[in-house]
């Protein structure tokens, strides 16, 4: 085991890990198994365990990056300058504003990658899962042919065909989930469940919105949003 401390006051700026001197002050403590790539720490503020899995050994923690706002408190740290590993909120009104902005997002750019395909679609499914930790939203189409060929596959079955699960991953395009992880896990534990619904409805309605105005769906197209397990 490794631990590297990132203190939560510091100097306006953003600083490469081997510029910050931890010696005073609250820390963010980052616990790094070497042996299986696994970095876990206590969220400040809010209390619990972060963890996240395949950290590679050799970027710790020389590409660690921890950014400050304007008063010095840490805003994030970051791995390799685009992987969020922790973010900071100042209140529990925060984490929904910034969750639901990042959602948004990445919702109109699945939408694109739907709407590039130019297919006639007969299903859109919004696939999520949540376990307070390993986080998971999706949307995965499927055309006409593809819907007949479950429903011949299963017996002629309809409802098979208002299954994800019976579709192709080639069909899926997914959220950036380890984000939106890190953020939940960053938020306050009672809110978590509350915050990852909303991401959710949001993303569905997102992806419904944009794609369902201005692409071309079959007579018996349906909308479904699903758990997995």
């Amino acid at each position: 085991m490794s631990i590297f401390q990132i203190p939560l006051k510091y100097k306006p700026g953003e600083f490469p890990f081997h510029e910050i001197d931890a010696d005073e002050g609250e820390c963010l403590t980052l616990d790094y198994d070497n042996e299986y790539q696994l970095l876990t720490y206590n969220v400040p503020l809010y209390g619990g365990e972060a963890r996240l899995y395949t950290v590679p050994r050799e970027l710790m923690p020389g590409a660690l990056t921890a950014a400050y706002d304007s008063n010095g408190d840490i805003e994030k740290v970051v791995l390799s300058g685009t992987r969020l590993l922790y973010i900071y909120y100042k209140n529990v009104m925060v984490p929904e504003r910034v969750i639901l902005k990042y959602v948004k997002a990445e919702a109109d750019r699945v939408s694109d990658a739907i709407m590039k395909r130019k297919q006639t679609l007969a299903r859109i499914f919004i696939e999520k899962f949540y376990d307070g930790e390993a986080v998971d939203i999706a949307a995965k189409t499927a055309t006409t042919e593809e819907v007949q060929a479950v429903i011949d596959e299963y017996d002629k079955e309809p409802t098979a065909a208002d299954n994800s699960g019976n579709f192709p991953l080639e069909n899926r395009n997914g959220l950036a989930c380890e984000t939106l992880g890190v953020m939940l896990m960053c938020a306050d534990g009672l809110l978590r469940n509350r915050l990852f619904d909303k991401a959710v409805e949001t993303f569905a309605e997102r992806v419904r919105s944009r794609v369902l105005k201005k692409g071309e769906f079959t007579e018996d197209f349906r909308f479904i949003v699903e758990e997995y397990d």
